[in-house]
């Protein structure tokens, strides 16, 4: 793919400029931007792109749109972002934050200073080219259809939010709408993976090259099908161990349905029981799986495979800084979690010579070999089809549950309100049913 143009000053000027080549005709044509630096400059750099490229990059108009273009006077974009940030931030997870972020940041980028009044369906449209365009020079992948759709929903409801506080026309997330969503094979967006279930003796040998607190929580999920956030906010104020039947209910403090008034309980059997045991020797409001554990884990681990006479080099704790630019959290977020089950998938998993690191080099020798030999992509595709992630966790559980109680017992068990979601996202259809059919039939 052409690489995009960049942004630069000029060198006789105080002008930041970009540089646009018509794809036809070759023709060159420079596009003053303003003060070099200025947030308007930059703005008005990612929206000449923008518009650049959605016409096929073919040269545009100079003057086709100024800074905060648009008619009408009222709040911008800018201001929009930062009043829903402050007024919605707290309510949205931790999942649901970094998704608005990254939303908010490629909105503001273009169209900052834009009135939101005279933000509508052709400025979206723009704005969801560069969601989905992929610039590898700057190593960012465009965002995939089901995502860039998501987020286009995201940005509605913002929207929606501001006509509510009276700030922009409810016609304006109105006419939002109007624009239809992404459709896989009918766009340049790339089409994300289906998430599938995990088999459960990939998840057996990978347990063992996880600290405890992870591997606790990955047979949770495995257990009970929670989703990763339901399993890593558990506290022992969370779990009802008195109950008669013997099952331990748990009621977490937050979870993905609670502003739609759905109420989330997980049950506990013996084998859930026995694994959470060890963890609940700890205050009631504190979190079970916490990454200062594993650190401490680690950390003793390398202690006793110490082979130096502890009369001899450093001794434990007496080579650590006194403030640390980063120290292990009170518990996992899904980022860590996620982080953590990876590199247990690289340790049980490792890749053969030349992938492999050798013993000889570190790190950043072997990363610079691979990029030097081109072998990068080769363990790039080795990580991708020998890791898994703790989502999955959550479809193998259901379908396992399908295929043993039953799709209605499925649902119950992942906290679905109907059947169907089970059925069309998380439990897998037993294919052998219908193998052993056509066998006899067929």
């Amino acid at each position: 793919m052409p690489k995009t143009p960049g942004y630069r000053k000029r060198h006789d000027r105080n002008q930041a400029i970009v540089t646009l080549t018509d794809a036809v005709t070759k023709k060159r044509r420079d596009y003053w931007l303003g003060v070099p630096g200025s947030p308007e400059s930059r703005e008005l750099y990612h929206r000449v792109i923008a518009e650049w490229e959605a016409n096929g990059r073919r040269l545009i108009d100079p003057d086709f749109e100024k800074p905060g273009d648009g008619g009408g006077d009222g709040i911008t974009i800018t201001d929009l972002c930062a009043r829903f940030w402050r007024a919605r931030a707290e309510y949205l997870n931790e999942n649901e934050r970094g998704h608005c972020k990254a939303l908010i940041r490629l909105l503001r980028r273009a169209y900052g200073s834009t009135p939101a009044a005279a933000f509508g369906p052709r400025r979206l449209q723009r704005l969801r080219d560069d969601m989905i365009r992929e610039d590898p020079d700057n190593g960012r992948r465009g965002w995939g259809v089901t995502y860039t759709n998501a987020q286009v929903r995201r940005l509605c409801r913002i929207f929606k939010w501001a006509a509510a506080q009276e700030l922009v026309s409810a016609s304006v997330r109105v006419e939002l709408l109007a624009v239809d969503p992404l459709k896989p094979g009918r766009c340049e967006a790339r089409v994300g993976r289906v998430v599938k279930p995990v088999p459960v003796e990939v998840v057996e040998q990978t347990l063992p090259f996880m600290a405890s607190p992870v591997a606790a929580a990955v047979r949770i999920q495995l257990l009970t099908g929670a989703r990763p956030d339901e399993v890593l906010s558990l506290r022992p104020c969370d779990i009802e161990t008195d109950r008669q039947d013997g099952v331990w209910a748990v009621r977490p403090g937050r979870h993905k349905t609670q502003y739609m008034g759905h109420d989330r309980v997980l049950f506990l059997g013996p084998k859930a029981q026995a694994v959470l045991g060890p963890f609940l020797d700890r205050p009631a409001t504190e979190y079970l799986f916490s990454p200062a554990e594993a650190d401490a884990e680690r950390r003793a681990a390398r202690a006793a495979a110490r082979k130096t006479p502890l009369s001899c080099g450093n001794r434990a704790g007496t080579n650590c800084k006194a403030e640390p630019k980063k120290t292990a959290g009170e518990r996992y977020d899904a980022r860590s979690y996620y982080r953590a089950v990876q590199y247990a998938c690289d340790v049980a998993f490792p890749p053969a010579p030349p992938l492999a690191k050798r013993d000889d080099e570190t790190r950043e020798q072997w990363r610079r070999r691979l990029a030097k030999t081109g072998l990068k992509a080769d363990l790039d595709a080795w990580r991708k089809d020998h890791r898994w992630f703790p989502y999955q966790l959550r479809h193998t559980a259901a379908t396992l549950y399908r295929r043993e109680h039953g799709l209605e017992a499925s649902a119950l068990v992942l906290g679905h309100a109907s059947a169907r979601v089970t059925d069309a996202v998380y439990a897998e259809r037993d294919q052998t049913k219908v193998a052993e059919i056509m066998r006899r039939v067929g």
